[in-house]
């Protein structure tokens, strides 16, 4: 983004003329007006720079936008050499809007932020005006949460702000939006119809041939300025003129020390013809956008990697490049989604092909993850034990603990709970050797380990052992101040609690877990939080509160398309029902936990539904289906080695098998 201008009063120049240009103005007009009302809206305005430069200007001396605060966003193709960022561009560009001194304003834009959106949205914002950080929690977040506060935190502000005095925002040469931007817009473009807010989003004719960049909603009102008579349309800025300039800038940006300045190398070294160099910049400038957590720029980055690949010579190594650009490609895209897989299942063909078992191995890796995202227990499982195979023939020990832990997750969820068992305490003593090889945030590996160990530990039946193990994790998060970490152990600690039937002893871990997992928006566990904590407050008597938090996290899970967390989820229900007095309810909610959860073969998950079950079925006098369901259900625990489900089991066949 090049440099925002706020409230800006540009010189008008001539006033723009033309039946299109007036019928612009009016809808503009009419936009601002409601919005001045507290009914904001979206604009899509397509216009040549020059026609969208006299219009703007002609708007901001209008008298409709008198009463407006004006935020003018310019996007720029590529990211200014040693400029702010994105988001503290515009950060920067509210503080004319707090009408103070800068420090005082931007202290007032960091409270608009938390008054909005919470005290780590206020954070977010403080962080980007520089400002002292004020939450120990904000520290123990990654980097892809803090993007998202980011996000959020502005975009409240400025939803904060737009009460005090209606706001228009500009966004100029939209086709070149990057980094963390179009996801900003996406965040107002939500929010805008209850607020003070006009955005007037205006992109070329050239790029609407091409789209590029940020695309506004189909719900934006559409302008368009027809393009001028006789001249050509712009072009977006990537025109192909002279090589020689290019190798000329590029040869000037080989000396440059600014980070920027690999951006600048990647769109040059193609223009001038420079395939290698092309590849390299691209490569080094998708790394850089994911560590920026600006996923969109990176798989840009990456494809136009593949794109100068393409213009190389067929060598080995280019194409380890090739499969290694696909490796990356997998992690831009959202891990439940299809593009991932279809992307880390190129990266494995390619692998297996060029016969690279270490990059075999990276992909598989990659599918066991995006599988498991996926809801797919078993193909995860498949995936993860072929790479663990290969991980030990190649002596890579780093990438055996990550294997180890994401195969004791998957065995976790699929209710093989002593071979996950058998895996974590091989994560454990690999972790504890090789520690320092470990790439990442290392203190989520030991906490990730004796988390999942525990409740593999109280469902065998070991309940000292689980809480003791629930225990040591949560010291450990508690120790590296990583938040996620701190939100799994309390969960872990809390389920190993009611696995025992320790009902008192779960609640408190599990407060903790949905106040964290709230505040950081957690959003892969909160479900799993909320409906334990529900189950736990309904076993220890607070009937209405508990049902109240199941009944959200059932929601929570389906509006999230968390599959997995589905089954438990339900059981949990079911028993709350029961012990409400509603057998017909337990039945039906049991009902369906065992048959999603059979489904995704989570044998663990459909024996206690199938018990939950029994229960409401024998409730509702009928006896000899509650044995059947009782069958089932000890049939699973005794493949499964879950004592505790086994001996509740035997405690209901007394009740309900006649004398």
């Amino acid at each position: 983004m090049a440099q925002p201008r706020s409230v800006a009063r540009d010189e008008a120049g001539a006033p723009p003329d033309g039946a299109a240009f007036r019928r612009a103005l009016m809808d503009i007009a009419d936009a601002l007006h409601h919005a001045e009302e507290g009914i904001g809206s979206m604009l899509s305005l397509t216009a040549a720079n020059e026609d969208a430069s006299r219009l703007i200007a002609t708007l901001v001396h209008s008298p409709v936008s008198a009463g407006f605060s004006i935020l003018r966003w310019p996007q720029s193709l590529l990211p200014p050499l040693g400029g702010p960022d994105d988001l503290e561009a515009v950060a920067a560009s509210l503080l004319p809007l707090a009408d103070d001194l800068p420090d005082k304003a931007r202290q007032n834009i960091a409270l608009a932020a938390e008054r909005g959106g919470g005290e780590l949205a206020g954070e977010a914002v403080r962080s980007l005006l520089g400002l002292p950080l004020l939450q120990p929690l904000w520290l123990g977040l990654d980097g892809a949460q803090r993007a998202e506060f980011h996000v959020e935190g502005l975009a409240a502000a400025l939803l904060d702000l737009c009460y005090e005095r209606p706001i228009l925002i500009v966004v100029e040469n939209a086709q070149w939006t990057r980094g963390l931007t179009g996801a900003l817009l996406d965040a107002l473009g939500n929010a805008v119809e209850d607020a003070r807010l006009c955005l007037l989003v205006i992109r070329s004719p050239a790029a609407c041939e091409r789209p590029r960049g940020w695309m506004p909603p189909g719900t934006a009102r559409r302008i368009v300025l027809p393009a001028p008579d006789g001249g050509p349309t712009e072009s977006d800025g990537a025109g192909r003129d002279d090589p020689t300039t290019h190798a000329a800038l590029l040869n000037a940006l080989r000396r440059d020390r600014r980070p920027e300045r690999i951006e600048w190398m990647a769109h040059h070294a193609p223009l001038a013809g420079d395939w290698a160099l092309a590849c390299a910049c691209a490569r080094h400038a998708g790394r850089r956008a994911e560590a920026d957590c600006r996923p969109a720029d990176a798989a840009r980055h990456y494809r136009d990697a593949l794109t100068a690949l393409d213009r190389l010579p067929k060598t080995q190594r280019n194409a380890q490049r090739r499969i290694d650009l696909w490796t990356a490609l997998t992690r831009t895209h959202a891990p439940s989604g299809s593009d991932a897989i279809k992307a880390a299942e190129k990266a494995l063909m390619l692998a297996e092909d060029l016969g690279d078992r270490l990059r075999v191995a990276r992909a598989l890796s990659l599918l066991a993850t995006l599988r498991w995202a996926g809801g797919d227990l078993p193909g995860a499982r498949r995936a993860g034990m072929q790479a663990l195979r290969i991980w030990r023939h190649t002596e890579s020990p780093g990438q055996q603990v990550q294997t180890l832990i994401k195969l004791g997750r998957g065995l976790t969820e699929e209710g093989r709970f002593r071979h996950a068992d058998t895996i974590l305490r091989a994560a454990a003593l690999a972790a504890r050797e090789k520690a320092c090889l470990l790439p990442g945030p290392t203190a989520l590996a030991p906490v990730c380990i004796a988390a999942h160990q525990a409740r593999c530990r109280a469902e065998l039946g070991e309940p000292e052992e689980a809480l003791r193990l629930a225990r040591a994790a949560l010291a450990q998060a508690e120790g590296s101040g990583h938040a996620p970490s701190r939100a799994l152990a309390c969960l872990h600690l809390g389920w190993a609690a009611l696995t025992a039937q320790r009902y008192a002893v779960a609640v408190e871990p599990l407060k903790r877990a949905v106040v964290i997992t709230e505040t950081i928006r957690l959003h892969a566990c909160q479900p799993l939080v909320l409906g334990a904590l529900g189950y736990a407050l309904v076993r220890t008597g607070a009937l209405n509160d508990g049902a109240s938090l199941l009944l959200g996290s059932r929601e929570h899970a389906r509006m999230l398309g968390i599959r997995r967390h589905e089954p438990q989820i339900l059981t949990w229900i079911a028993e709350a029902a029961l012990l409400s007095g509603q057998p017909e309810d337990a039945v039906r909610n049991a009902r369906d936990a065992a048959g999603k959860a059979a489904a995704s073969r989570q044998s663990g998950d459909e024996a206690w539904a199938r018990l939950a079950l029994a229960r409401g079925l024998a409730a509702q006098g009928d006896f000899a289906a509650a044995l059947q369901s009782l069958d089932a259900a000890a049939r699973i625990a005794a493949q499964r080695s879950m004592a505790p489900l086994l001996a509740q089991c035997a405690d209901l066949r007394k009740t309900v098998t006649p004398a």
